[in-house]
């Protein structure tokens, strides 16, 4: 007999904790379940985009062409996890825009978590690049898709704008003064400027002797050559060249090539200049070449002297009865022991040696009948006083005399009479100096038809920086002259006032006011024209510049006191 054994295994859901059974609807057999575990990743990267910053060459914010700018950023992990072959990758939205170069990816590898690296984007605006705006998006990208989220950046763009670099301006000048002569020392000082409209890169200014007989004085390749670097427009770099002549030398100019370069070897333009043996030094003992004009008016021309020291008006028409004296009396420190620096007339030199010019080139006076003194000692301005009265009384009533003097004046403590003061007479002995009545009567008894007086001084005891003695704390009122003849009288300021420099001019603030007017008519003036701007301009800018009142005034003889103002230089 055979017998069947059948097992039921009866089947119902359950829940287990830890192998045991802890509910179900029956139970049939205890059955141990065993639990498998398995690890979870919890540790992930987290990419951001901070400190992002556009850089550019001459730091106008835009992209120029012809120009190297950079955008720099930090790419941060401030996850736990590693962010696995991290890419950055640039492009621009706007494909239209052409001109751009750039770096599109960037490859940074592994970056651990809680970790930085600092990435530069170098960008290049060339050459056809347009006005417009470049937006870049840039994208931080991680091999299994955990990325960052992208940054946008709109940076505006400039079209190219040329730079010009050019020599501004330019002086010749000698340790000693005098002439232009050979084996002496010349210095050649100039202003390279860069008056274009754009950016100028890597400038270079070589000067070169071109003719034989000529040495450079200095270290070959220190002071003939110059690596300017950068010139943004309008910027300008001062250089100075040193050389001489050689007694061998047979040409009657020297030539001096200045060699430009700029980047693009396009935008520099080369410059012959010439200084003649025998020229005559200015005041500075400079020869001044005239600056080069361009067509940016909101770009200021360098330049090493005063505007109204160049390019000075021509009236072709000669006086031949017209005759000058012409003085600037400076440096009283060197005739006088005990004066220091402080007690000289600053630009007093420069003012006379300008004012002559215009004397000779605007008024029409021939050159021989002009004469110029400068740090003149009583016995040169006596007799020159005495040459110019006889000069107009041999010619009457068809002479006129134009006087000038820049310099110290000083009155008498006891009379106030008013002195000009030579460079060898001290304060203290008015009997050397020169009584300023005493002039007026001497080219009155000339006999001269008109007679025309510049006075570039003071008679108060003060000067342009400080009085001729320092120990002189009280400023006297001067006597006020009784003119007779035909004499006007120009005196750059009035009662115990001083009369005061212009220094950013290089002149006198009135003798600047006196020439500038006649540079702006070509000498086509009057006088009462010319008084009136002289007092209007000199009163507003003493105050404005040197925070001191200073008031030119008009001084006529009765004689002519109800036609001056009519007269002209023509």
């Amino acid at each position: 007999m055979k017998t069947k054994i059948i097992i039921l295994i009866l089947l119902s859901f359950a829940v287990v904790t830890n192998g045991q059974v802890i509910s179900g609807k029956s139970e049939k057999k205890k059955i141990t379940y065993i639990k498998i575990k398995r690890s979870i990743v919890t540790k992930l990267p987290d990419l951001i985009i901070t400190g992002e910053r556009f850089i550019d060459e001459n730091q106008n914010n835009y992209i120029n062409a012809n120009e190297k700018c950079q955008i720099s950023l930090n790419i941060e992990n401030i996850g736990e996890g590693t962010a696995e072959d991290v890419k950055v990758k640039i492009s621009l939205k706007n494909n239209e825009l052409t001109g751009l170069s750039y770096e599109k990816l960037i490859s940074l590898g592994d970056l651990q978590g809680n970790n930085s690296e600092l990435v530069t984007i170098p960008i290049q605006g060339n050459l056809e690049l347009e006005n417009g705006i470049a937006e870049f998006k840039i994208e931080v990208l991680e091999k299994r898709g955990l990325d960052a989220f992208p940054l946008e950046i709109k940076i505006e763009t400039k079209k190219f704008a040329s730079p010009n670099v050019i020599i501004a301006d330019a002086v010749f000048s000698t340790k000693d003064g005098g002439l232009i002569k050979l084996n002496n020392p010349i210095t050649l000082k100039v202003i390279v400027q860069n008056i274009g409209e754009g950016y100028a890169k890597d400038v270079v200014t070589e000067f070169k002797l071109t003719k034989t007989n000529c040495i450079f004085l200095g270290v070959l390749g220190e002071e003939d050559r110059f690596e300017l670097g950068n010139l943004d427009r309008g910027e300008t770099r001062e250089l100075d060249f040193h050389f001489i002549a050689t007694r061998r030398y047979t040409l009657n100019e020297i030539p001096v090539l200045i060699d430009l370069k700029e980047s693009l070897n396009r935008y520099a333009r080369d410059t012959t200049l010439y200084v003649s043996l025998g020229q005559k030094l200015t005041a500075r003992n400079e020869v001044i070449i005239s600056g080069i004009a361009t067509t940016s008016p909101d770009i200021k021309i360098a330049s090493l002297s005063s505007e109204v020291d160049k390019n000075i008006p021509v009236n072709r028409t000669k006086h031949p009865y017209r005759y000058a004296l012409i003085i600037g009396n400076e440096d009283y420190s060197r005739y006088q022991k005990g004066l220091n620096t402080e007690t000289n007339v600053e630009f007093a030199r420069n003012d006379a040696s300008i004012f002559n010019e215009y004397v000779i080139k605007t008024f029409g006076v021939d050159e021989i009948n002009s004469h110029l003194l400068q740090d003149a000692t009583f016995g040169e301005i006596y007799q020159k006083i005495d040459l110019i009265s006889k000069l107009a009384s041999k010619t009457g009533d068809q002479a006129e005399i134009i006087f000038y003097f820049a310099g110290h004046g000083l009155p008498d403590e006891q009379t106030r009479s008013a002195y000009l003061i030579p460079v060898d007479v001290t304060g203290t002995n008015l009997d050397a100096a020169i009584k300023l009545e005493e002039i007026y009567k001497k080219f009155a008894e000339s006999g001269a038809r008109r007679v025309t007086i510049f006075l570039d001084a003071c008679f108060s005891g003060g000067g342009r920086d400080a009085g001729l003695l320092a120990a002189r704390s009280i400023k006297i009122k001067p006597k006020k002259n009784l003119l007779m003849g035909n004499i006007v009288v120009f005196t750059a300021s009035s009662g115990e006032q001083s009369a005061l420099p212009y220094k950013e001019e290089q002149h006198g603030m009135f003798t600047y006011f006196l020439i500038k007017k006649l540079k702006d008519t070509r000498g086509n003036v009057t006088y009462g024209e010319l008084s009136d701007f002289i007092s209007k301009n000199v009163s507003i800018e003493s105050l404005r510049i040197n925070q001191k009142e200073q008031d030119p005034k008009i001084n006529v003889s009765p004689e002519v006191e109800d036609s001056w103002r009519n007269w002209d230089f023509n």
